[in-house]
């Protein structure tokens, strides 16, 4: 079966025309197999102290999926994705590091049904989903730890179209692994014993949607001494962030949120850290024809500063076509020495 999957991968590709969102690659004797991908360029200048103006290859997915029927009620599913982008982003352009960068994002099994969906793998962390702005770049507000997915992600999804809800469990016991590589750059450390706990649980009602995400971070670093002996465990992190989205207008979309992420235990100098950061985010868009008009405004107060941090856009998207679009945005800060950003980019998927 599976070179007969392979053989037909090349030339379904290359006959497919460009409407659907996905290719379906195959689909009988109860094997289904499609094939999604996109590509984003960008020409950006990012919010900050003298920036400058650079190309970035934002974003370039290939994936793979497959649904295999086990019986009525029970199906085993498995995916796989690899993002295409230039090393180091933006900042890439700065060094000369013009080098490509491949990575395996996705690689999961697992099954669905009635009950819902449940993988294991290489996988998208909950929090990875969670923020209302209609940014493209240039909003201020994120939420959560900064790892985006990881290898040994356990994850439950269930949507009956009303009550929606899922859950992940992400285990670093052996250390962190190459996917989580940016995470420890970034101060993240490599200590064993990182564990990610998130849920989402979300209600669709009328013209409404409403949904709230938490995240648990246990052991985000350890402190060793010299000898490599574990002094002391060093951060856990709490964070959640509550949304609402509203529709109920025609061709205006208009959405909030609220969130807090927490830390406390030991920094690297062995002091007691116990600090809150809160966030605030409102947007709304409108659709006229193929062009679509975006506004929004972020708040992030951080303890111990004497100032919030506000943060503002806007942008335009104009539909070439339901799979091609093309967008400019601007975006500024209230930050010290922060000069505006701009960007504009276009994006192709299938």
């Amino acid at each position: 079966m599976k070179k007969t999957i392979l053989a037909m991968a090349v030339p379904a590709l290359l006959a497919a025309g460009s409407a659907s969102a996905s290719i379906n690659l195959y689909d009988a004797e109860g094997v289904k197999v499609d094939a999604s991908g996109a590509a984003e360029v960008q020409y950006i200048q990012d919010i900050g102290n003298n920036q400058d103006g650079k190309w970035r290859l934002d974003d370039g997915d290939f994936a793979i999926n497959t649904e295999v029927a086990v019986s009525d009620k029970l199906t085993a599913i498995a995916a796989m994705a690899f993002e295409f982008e230039m090393a180091g982003g933006a900042d890439g352009a700065d060094t000369g590091e013009y080098r490509s960068n491949v990575e395996n994002d996705e690689l999961y099994v697992g099954f669905k049904g009635d009950w819902g969906q449940f993988t294991a793998g290489r996988q998208y962390l909950l929090m990875d989903d969670s923020g209302i702005t209609k940014d493209y770049e240039l909003s201020v507000n994120s939420f959560g730890v900064d790892i985006e997915q990881a290898t040994q992600v356990g994850k439950y999804v269930y949507d009956n179209g009303t009550v929606y809800g899922a859950a992940t469990y992400t285990d670093f016991s052996d250390g962190f692994d190459d996917d989580s590589a940016e995470a420890v750059a970034d101060g993240y450390g490599a200590g064993d014993d990182l564990r990610i706990y998130e849920a989402r649980l979300g209600y669709r009602f009328a013209d409404v949607d409403a949904r709230v995400y938490y995240q648990r971070v246990d052991n985000i670093g350890r402190n060793t001494d010299t000898a490599g002996n574990i002094i002391s465990d060093e951060l856990n992190q709490d964070a959640y962030n509550f949304e609402i989205e509203y529709a109920g207008i025609e061709n205006v979309g208009i959405a909030a949120s609220i969130g807090r992420t927490s830390v406390d235990g030991l920094n690297k100098a062995n002091k007691v850290v116990d600090t809150e950061t809160d966030y605030m985010s409102i947007a709304a868009d409108y659709t006229m024809g193929k062009t679509t008009f975006a506004v929004g405004y972020d708040n992030k107060d951080i303890d111990g500063e004497s100032s919030d941090l506000n943060g503002y856009y806007a942008n335009v998207t104009y539909a070439l076509h339901s799979n091609a679009h093309v967008y400019a945005e601007v975006g500024d800060s209230d930050g010290d020495d922060q000069d505006f950003g701009y960007v504009a980019g276009m994006e192709v998927k299938f």
